[in-house]
């Protein structure tokens, strides 16, 4: 199915995953509105709060009187990525979803503009590539991308950041199995085309971030676990084939996962000093 690029149809909508993000949700829709401004035309925005336990959800009840292209969901409890992206998928119509972020750690202004003009005829997928990142999550990215790559044929740096996507591909994604993390490795493994865009990182405007060290541990067992469904469950390639592969993909992970936990330890070390 051949799509008009999203910069000539405008059915996009932007959909914005959203936990205990007070501190940033003012700032963030003066600065999607300036970004309206500046492309001449406007985009529905989806923003899925889920569970959050401060002042968000009565901030997003002031912000909907004020912007009229916002819609809120709220979650009663806390379902994760994977749960927001499942909810986003039933209730957006557009032929495409801009995945956006709630920390401010994405700039809208700069980066909505690159990707829609990045997605161009034939391209089924766009994902920022962050530049200059300072989370300290650098490396593991790194190791998780290789690891995708190695396994699925992706061809992209950054696959767990903004991006845009043709939403008739993602109802194709079971979620249940696929978590959100390798959305894109699987629509890269079935041939579809995605491609990524240089955008600039900034740093968290307000509050904490939500990843911790058990991310390490789940994003490993999410991978093994879409590994074996890719591979062998749904025999879309020969297993034996593929095992060099998936012993290199294992390393790749635990060398990541040391890394990363390494650097956390480190990380408060320093902090219980100072």
């Amino acid at each position: 199915m051949l799509l008009a690029p999203p910069s000539l149809s405008h059915s996009v909508t932007i959909v914005i995953p959203c936990l205990n993000e007070e501190g940033n949700l003012e700032k963030l829709f003066h600065t999607l509105d300036r970004t309206f401004q500046n492309l001449g035309f406007t985009l529905p925005v989806l923003l899925i709060d889920d569970g959050s336990t401060d002042k968000t959800p009565q901030i997003l009840t002031q912000l909907c009187c004020q912007y009229a292209y916002l819609k809120t969901i709220r979650h009663p409890q806390k379902r994760g990525v994977t749960g927001v992206w499942k909810t986003a998928i039933a209730q957006v119509n557009t032929e495409w979803i801009f995945w956006g972020q709630a920390d401010l750690e994405s700039d809208f202004q700069t980066d909505l503009p690159l990707l829609l003009e990045a997605c161009i005829a034939g391209v089924d997928g766009v994902a920022g590539w962050r530049q200059q990142r300072g989370e300290g999550k650098v490396m593991a990215s790194k190791f998780a991308n290789l690891a995708c790559q190695i396994s699925f044929g992706l061809k992209i740096h950054d696959m767990n950041w903004i991006k845009l996507v043709r939403r008739d591909i993602l109802t194709k994604v079971p979620f249940d199995v696929v978590t959100h993390r390798y959305l894109l490795a699987i629509l890269a493994g079935w041939g579809y085309n995605i491609t990524e865009v240089a955008t600039p990182w900034h740093p968290r405007f307000s509050g904490q971030s939500k990843l911790g060290r058990g991310r390490l541990v789940t994003s490993a067992m999410n991978f093994s676990r879409t590994w074996w469904w890719f591979h062998v469950e749904n025999r879309l390639l020969l297993p034996l084939q593929y095992i060099p592969a998936m012993f290199k993909a294992v390393d790749v992970g635990f060398r990541a996962g040391k890394e990363a936990f390494d650097m956390q330890v480190n990380r408060d070390r320093v902090a219980s000093n100072s």
